[in-house]
């Protein structure tokens, strides 16, 4: 039996059947690592500070999980079955050339996300080893960096354990919060305030749709014959557990510490983990060192996909992606370092504004995937500019397009208001129509391709059907 390489070898190329290997039920792990991190805390956080009260915020947390964590799980669906990273899929809607749009907004995201986790890891790492948090990030990213190079099989195993840690703190910070002198007055003001819970929802369910890029790239080595349920149901349940637990403790802990927790969010949790620090530090570096390696591993498959369009190559080889890793790495360190001191309120505007474009690649990304082709791709078009999928899409940045600018009387953010989101008190619903307005329009253009895959599954009923010679 060949021995199997410690680096991964893989990169954009289509798995074969050969290597796939796992069980879905690694994907709790994996999503309840990547939801519990300091960042999704931070997140939780916002809550309160955008006008929430601790109670009101906890329906707020768990509603907007399940609502994302029901999309993105949808995507993690497609892993098994086309074998591919995800955004590569999107070649078969936008084209191959074309898909270079949302594989550039991906890549925003991956460095986004990197960047926000070395400031948070940052401060994790300076604490621990009495380094400044500066330094802290270097050191954070270059471990990132390594277990990004080692690739899909060490990122799941790393992950069971940073569920480990990470359940066991946030489950015991809470717990210390609730026992607390303060955790009862915490509860005592119920006032509701609509639009800070509808906003609250929104940026819980952006948390979960920005993994959507990067979801099927986790679920691709899993064997095509594995359920869909199973890969749906643990990808939802580690994603809404690990992300509901994770907001409501920084509600809680925001709602308790106010600018305490505002100015030094590590320091602040590891203050609460009393002769437990260490314990809270370790947990939140592995937390985050999990959703930091994502970003870096998804960060390289988005270059290399945007490069790859242009060179005609179909896979990366393993030098050219660990070259490729340590410059995603490079980038997000270079973001990170000069972060200034109002991070929460940037993190805010960076969320929402990842939202508004990303909820409709979304939507038309599913809608193909479950509705127009119904799970019936050519695998071999996604590689090559003259395959079934063309080299752009008129249906899909039409949808995409008018998906955007759908949003912008809607939006509700620091940077911009519109004017019907002002009428509504600064409630955020913007990013649903993005899903509506795309994925039924999407839809609507593509009825050719519809008639077109429901002739073909009935030609391939009607051959099945029919009797064999030796039949008759």
């Amino acid at each position: 039996m060949a021995r199997t390489p410690v680096v991964e070898q893989r990169s954009i190329d289509r798995i074969p059947e050969s290597e796939r290997h796992g069980t879905a039920r690694s994907l709790f792990f994996l999503w309840f690592a990547a939801n519990t991190s300091i960042t999704a805390v931070v997140t939780g956080a916002l809550f309160v500070l955008l006008g929430n009260t601790a109670m009101w915020a906890i329906p707020a947390a768990i509603l907007g999980n399940i609502l994302g964590a029901f999309v993105t799980s949808l995507h993690s669906v497609q892993g098994p079955r086309l074998g591919v990273p995800q955004m590569i899929q999107s070649r078969a809607q936008f084209g191959f050339h074309g898909a270079t749009l949302p594989l550039f907004l991906a890549l925003l995201i991956y460095l986004g996300f990197y960047a926000t986790g070395l400031v948070l890891g940052g401060q994790a790492m300076g604490s621990l080893l009495h380094v400044s948090d500066g330094a802290g990030a270097v050191i954070f990213a270059v471990f990132s960096t390594v277990l990004a190079i080692f690739g899909y099989r060490y990122i799941h195993r790393f992950s069971h354990l940073a569920t480990v840690l990470s359940a066991v703190a946030i489950l015991g910070l809470l717990l210390r919060v609730l026992i607390s002198p303060v955790g009862g007055p915490l509860f005592s003001d119920s006032s509701f305030d609509l639009p800070a819970f509808i906003l609250g929802i929104s940026l819980a369910a952006s948390w979960q749709l920005t993994f959507g890029p990067y979801i099927a790239d986790y679920s691709r080595y899993l064997p095509s014959t594995t359920p869909q349920l199973r890969t749906f149901g643990w990808t939802f349940l580690g994603s809404v557990i690990g992300g509901s637990l994770a907001m409501v403790l920084g509600a809680l802990v925001a709602e308790m510490g106010g600018t305490a927790f505002s100015e030094h969010q590590v320091a602040y949790l590891a203050g609460l983990g009393g002769p437990f620090a260490i314990v809270v530090l370790i947990a939140v570096l592995a937390g985050k060192l999990t959703g930091n390696t994502l970003s870096s591993y998804g960060g390289y498959m988005s270059v290399a996909t945007i490069l790859t369009s242009f060179t005609g190559r179909d896979r990366v080889s393993p030098r050219a992606r660990a070259v490729l890793i340590c410059c995603i790495s490079l980038a997000a360190l270079a973001i990170a370092l000069p972060a200034s001191a109002d991070f929460v309120a940037n993190f805010t505007n960076f969320l929402l504004f990842l939202l508004y474009f990303m909820t409709p690649w979304s939507a038309i990304n599913l809608v193909d995937y479950y509705l127009v082709r119904r799970e019936r791709y050519d695998i071999d078009s996604l590689f090559t500019p003259t395959g079934a999928y063309g080299r752009f899409s008129g249906p899909a940045f039409l949808a995409y397009g008018l998906g955007v600018l759908c949003q912008i009387p809607f939006i509700s953010s620091d940077l911009y208001t519109g004017p019907i989101a002002k009428a509504m008190g600064g409630a955020e619903v913007a990013w649903l129509l993005g899903i509506i307005i795309s994925g039924g329009l999407y839809f609507v253009l593509t009825r050719r391709i519809r008639l077109a895959v429901g002739e073909e599954i009935r030609a391939e009923a009607r051959t099945s059907a029919a009797p064999t010679p030796a039949d008759a």
